[in-house]
């Protein structure tokens, strides 16, 4: 899995909720580097063509200080 804010690839994601969107498994994680939230996307389509995707969810939080 990879962040699409930072590129982060590796351990540490938390996953936050799991549900059903049609023939999708979706789970929201947060990145444990830079903190963005995004849903990841997992199924087979019933032609049977296996897709996964994810799609940011909020903007990563500013971090204080800057």
């Amino acid at each position: 899995m990879r962040c699409p804010f930072c590129g982060y690839e590796g351990e540490g994601f938390k996953p936050e909720k799991t549900w059903r969107f049609r023939f999708y498994n979706v789970t929201r994680f947060v990145c444990p580097k830079c903190g963005g939230v995004f849903n990841y996307y997992i199924g087979v389509s019933p032609t049977g063509k296996k897709s996964e995707f994810a799609i940011r969810v909020r903007p990563r939080p500013r971090r204080s200080g800057k």
